[in-house]
């Protein structure tokens, strides 16, 4: 079994929150954590994927609340299948008043979902358990968010010539949900297939009153979102290919969010900056779903035949940050930049204290003064003292580069396998 770095941090919260929830997406691993965790901490555990269970509790939810943690801490495995049981919740922690009482997991975000009215807020602190990072298959003990804003950022226990092309392909193409990561590839595009046709059919209903031509449209709208990973969105273009109104693609945008899908980054903007563009870029949590909508393969990506990749490594950086943001001892958030002269920057990450760590990412070797356009303007427009502009790309060496009198960095994208 892969150790979660995530799992120390919630054996914390237990001691310190009347719950803690593991929210993400389905098949990400938050049942297996949550059942090694509950056996840690001597937990009696529940699940709603058991038929006997979700009858019970969706008959009678205050009852079922009532009982099970009358005298025990209770694991609650899918919360989001019944909404109905938050407030029974709410109501039992609320009279007994005892830490750790509740460890629970839902395969989307209960904080979007718009059958559930009640608020958690100072009973609950929550994180998100995303698809394996790569630190975290091939073990090794690096948070990229925490390193990336420390002083020794640019300094690496790392031989990067040993990591080969073809292994950093494979990752991006193979994304990291821990029962796909390393399967066969026909076999992968059977899981695949089958994780999409269940996500639409059975959990969009749990936190959203659907009709059926609704599923029919956001599998077409998974595919297209695919091919515009790194993009920004436009509502318009995309309503116009399926044939829905903008506001129905705003809204199948959010429900896919919700269950942990994709996500809009949104953009950068400050009160120096006045003229940035306001829109989100849209990613995918894991890079892999993206590759199998796309038909993208390791080799057809090894002898240049992916139109896709450069966006697929970029949805790729997108989503190890996320995975180590989770995570990280920096509090940040992660942002992009573009301005009205359409120079831009993928990702733009700013701590709690101001301090900035700017990424433009690269799959090339071949790095040029251009390549620092989008990095140079937000140098020169925020002004900060607390600014690093970085380039991940797809050579092997850590390389200082300066542009005017501008320090910026190259660093292998290896760093993140």
């Amino acid at each position: 079994m892969i150790e979660r770095k995530l799992e120390k941090t919630i054996i914390q919260m237990l001691d310190t929150f009347r719950i803690v929830s593991i929210n993400g997406p389905r098949q990400s691993g938050k049942t297996t954590l949550q059942k090694k965790i509950a056996k840690n901490k001597n937990m009696k555990y529940y699940t709603f994927d058991d038929i006997d269970v979700f009858s019970t509790a969706n008959n009678d939810p205050k009852g079922f609340i009532q009982y099970i943690s009358k005298d025990e801490s209770i694991a609650l495995d899918e919360v989001q299948m019944i909404p109905e049981i938050i407030l029974p919740i709410k109501i039992s922690v609320d009279e007994q008043n005892k830490k750790g009482m509740f460890l629970l997991t839902g395969s989307s975000d209960m904080f979007k979902n718009s059958k559930i009215k009640e608020s958690l807020a100072g009973r609950m602190v929550s994180f998100n358990l995303y698809p394996l990072s790569y630190s975290e298959i091939n073990h090794r003990d690096i948070n990229i968010i925490d390193k990336l804003f420390s002083d020794d950022f640019n300094y690496f226990d790392i031989d990067f010539e040993t990591i080969s092309k073809e292994e950093f392909i494979s990752a991006v193409i193979n994304g990291g949900y821990p029962e796909v990561y390393n399967l066969p590839l026909k076999t992968k595009k059977a899981w695949y297939d089958f994780y999409i046709k269940a996500r639409i059919t059975k959990d969009i209903a749990s936190i959203e009153n659907v009709q059926i031509d609704t599923l029919s449209n956001l599998a077409k709208l998974l595919k297209i979102l695919a091919g515009q990973v790194g993009s920004l969105v436009n509502y318009t273009n995309i309503s116009k290919s399926i044939g829905i109104a903008d506001k129905t693609v705003a809204k199948y945008i959010k429900i896919l969010e919700a269950l942990y899908i994709v996500k809009l980054v949104p953009s950068y903007s400050n009160n120096i900056l006045k003229q940035v563009t306001k829109s989100p870029k849209v990613h995918f949590i894991d890079s892999g779903l993206a590759s199998f909508l796309l038909n993208a393969t390791i080799e057809a990506s090894m002898i240049g035949k992916n139109e896709h990749l450069g966006n697929l490594v970029e949805t790729f950086v997108y989503s190890e940050l996320i995975k180590h943001q989770a995570n990280a001892n920096e509090d940040v958030e992660i942002y992009h930049f573009r301005d009205s002269s359409q120079k831009e920057v993928d990702f733009v990450l700013e701590s709690n204290l101001g301090d900035i760590v700017a990424i433009e990412v690269k799959s090339g070797t071949n790095i040029k003064n251009e390549n620092f356009k989008g990095l140079l303007t937000l140098a020169k427009t925020i002004k900060s003292k607390n600014f690093r502009g970085i380039i991940f790309y797809g050579g092997d060496k850590v390389l200082p580069y300066k542009i005017e009198d501008y320090q910026f960095w190259l660093i292998p994208l290896k760093v993140l396998i």
